[in-house]
């Protein structure tokens, strides 16, 4: 008889216990059937089903990695960190360097510094030239921002030697990131077709993002880590990264009795405070910059894109070494920078240049680049064509007194002031205008490029921002290392307009941009007409896409009855927003002034279809009606005019004065 299906059960849980005999005597069954299925069950399966079995079996984590990255993505988990985003202004024309692209490199610090707001056109013009600028917080232009950049001095420039092409420059640098960063932005970088590429990065490679001495350090092997910057695309992979991440503090949390770090970003980024000039970590770093830097100038190689690469600066005069290592082969960095400090005052300022340099050298905090990473960068043009270098430290150098960098060009260690971003700037775009030259493409001779400093537009209110970055700065980690100051920013009291707008910008999140328009208005109402200017000039090199401070500089100038200063920015404005009343109203009227009726009439028609009921429009219509003799229609805006204000000034005695042509006329 059949086996059932319990009788089966029980054969495939004991047949490798039990003989067939054993198993037919206890089921009561044929001893013949019951082998024959022990047979069927223990035959080997065919190749095909054992590898569809071993390929589901496989699939399934896969499958589920799979699914949990469509998840993560769908609800965007950690948020967006493509290197660019679309800005929404308006929505599909302009990409801009994305806020939170940061975020894919610090997994133990949370506070995530941003790239600047350069806007771009996602289709590039066939007449465009485009330019990426990459690095750390000096190529973002800390504490300045906005328009204190290096990038924005070369965008001016550029943009005068060569008016027959669209100048596009684009700063991705972002603070606290090293050269593993400008690796992974390469790609990116490289799909928005670059025709330049400016670098300026080195002070970061020890504390930066993955650096040696940082806390997001990954090990030794650049190889790894550029690996590991590949991985960290996929969301699955970052969730892993946070949950590990977020373990290993609560375990360290719980057994440590040390408090959690505070403070600046600078603080929180640093694992190790001591390193020697020369010792295995120094070592590390510096083969480290040179594979990443081979590394990316290679790719921008390989898709022939010509990359400036620059030679950096710090403030070695005036800026004394943070930490002194006493036990070391190296004599201690405090003893060589005073005994610098001592040449110099006695007048051997060649020998003095020599020493602060060596002390800035085995300074053990080293946030400023030690002189061999300008050695491996004066290297690398000779290995790659592509690369052409940019002597940014010799121009520091030759702008310094006695030929050593220090105060009249840095802010503090390493940040420029003004006249030395413009300064950076000045010399990328010389080089880049010395090679365009050289095909054809730009006249830089024509160039007095001194007077880009003042079209820095940075006003009082800008360096007050400056002020009070660098002092919060300056009251903690690496200028105060034992102990810490109590924040000044608790009982300080502004002093009037613009140092209260500043320090709300530094301290309670109050917007760069609206502070500026606010302080436009306060200084036009005080009667400042050139203050107020200079607020909105910075306000649109900022943002050239925007119409809105063409706007506020226009009303202003126009308040101030001066029409031919009023009239490019309205131009200008036009070009963003043809559809906007006020914009189209005031150069019909001003076309009327000049006595080009025609233009007049067809700037203020366009405002007449936005706003009909304007009277002030309609009355320069009905004006440059009159004056193109065209009274009929002169005389029906009048009376419009009349039905929506009958008291508007003149419009009585001008209606007037049309009936009698139009009566003359008729007799």
């Amino acid at each position: 008889m059949s086996l059932t299906n319990k009788a089966k059960a029980y054969i495939r849980k004991h047949h490798k216990k039990k003989s067939a005999a054993e198993i037919a005597e206890k089921l009561n069954q044929n001893k013949e059937d019951v082998q024959a299925y022990i047979n069927e069950i223990s035959e080997p399966l065919p190749f095909k089903k054992k590898a569809a079995f071993y390929a589901i079996t496989l699939s399934i984590p896969v499958l589920f990695f799979i699914i949990l990255e469509v998840v993560l993505r769908g609800v965007d988990y950690m948020g967006n960190t493509e290197l660019f985003i679309d800005p929404n202004i308006p929505q599909g024309e302009y990409y801009m360097p994305n806020p939170n692209f940061a975020a894919r490199y610090f997994f133990y610090t949370k506070t995530i510094p941003n790239p600047s707001s350069d806007v771009f056109l996602q289709e590039k013009p066939e007449d465009a030239f485009r330019v990426f600028a990459m690095g750390g917080s000096s190529a973002a232009g800390y504490p300045y921002g906005y328009n204190g950049t290096f990038s924005r001095v070369v965008k001016d420039m550029l943009t005068d030697a060569i008016p027959d092409r669209k100048v596009e420059v684009v700063n991705v640098a972002t603070s606290a990131i090293n050269t593993y960063t400008l690796f992974d932005q390469v790609d990116e970088i490289l799909e928005q077709k670059p025709d330049a590429v400016m670098i300026y990065a080195g002070h970061n490679e020890f504390y930066g993002a993955l650096g040696v001495g940082s806390n997001e350090n990954l090990g030794a092997f650049p190889g790894f880590v550029r690996f590991y910057l590949k991985l960290q695309r996929f969301k699955t992979f970052m969730l892993l990264r946070e949950m590990i991440v977020n373990s290993g503090q609560w375990i360290a949390t719980t057994l440590s009795d040390e408090e959690p770090t505070t403070g600046t970003l600078m603080e929180r980024i640093i694992s190790d405070q001591s390193i020697e000039l020369n010792g295995p970590e120094y070592e590390l770093a510096m083969i480290q910059f040179r594979s990443n830097m081979e590394a990316i100038v290679q790719k921008f190689a390989d898709a022939d894109v010509p990359v400036y690469l620059s030679t950096i600066a710090s403030n070695v005069k005036d800026q004394p070494p943070f930490v002194s290592i006493e036990e070391d082969q190296n004599p201690p960095a405090d003893e060589i920078y005073q005994e610098a400090t001592s040449m110099y005052q006695s007048g051997d300022t060649t020998s003095a240049k020599e020493q602060f340099e060596y002390a800035k050298d085995l300074d053990g905090l080293k946030f400023r680049a030690p002189s061999d990473i300008n050695k491996i960068i004066n290297s690398l043009p000779a290995s790659y064509p592509n690369t052409t270098l940019v002597p940014v430290h010799s121009a520091f150098e030759e702008a310094s007194t006695d030929g050593i960098i220090g105060n009249s060009l840095m802010l503090e260690h390493l940040h420029p002031n003004q006249k030395g971003y413009f300064l950076m700037g000045k010399s990328f775009a010389e080089t880049l205008l010395g090679d365009l030259a050289k095909q054809g493409f730009a006249s830089p001779g024509g160039l007095t490029t001194d007077s880009y400093f003042d079209e820095m537009y940075i006003s009082d209110f800008d360096n007050r921002i400056v002020h009070h970055r660098l002092r919060t700065l300056k009251q903690g980690f690496p200028f105060v290392i034992d102990g810490r100051e109590t924040p000044y920013q608790f009982n300080y009291e502004p002093e009037g307009m613009v140092d209260s707008l500043a320090f709300g910008v530094v301290h309670k999140n109050i917007r760069w941009d609206a502070a500026k328009v606010e302080l436009g208005n306060y200084f036009q109402n005080q009667g400042e007409i050139d203050k107020a200017l200079l607020e909105y000039k910075g306000l649109i090199r900022n943002q050239p896409w925007n119409d809105s401070p063409y706007v506020f500089a226009a009303r202003m100038l126009i308040n101030q009855n001066n029409f031919t200063d009023a009239e490019p920015y309205l131009r200008k404005a036009y070009e963003l927003a043809p559809r906007e009343a006020f914009i189209t109203k005031m150069l019909g009227s001003i076309e009327l002034n000049k006595g080009n009726a025609e233009e007049a009439i067809r700037f203020l028609e366009e405002s007449r279809q936005i706003n009909p009921k304007d009277p002030q429009m309609l009355y320069n219509l009905s004006g440059a009606y009159g004056t193109n003799r065209e009274f009929d229609k002169a005389l029906e805006i009048a009376n419009r005019v009349i039905e929506l204000n009958p008291n508007y000034p003149g419009i009585q005695q001008w209606k007037q004065q049309l009936e009698r042509i139009l009566n003359s006329r008729r007799n």
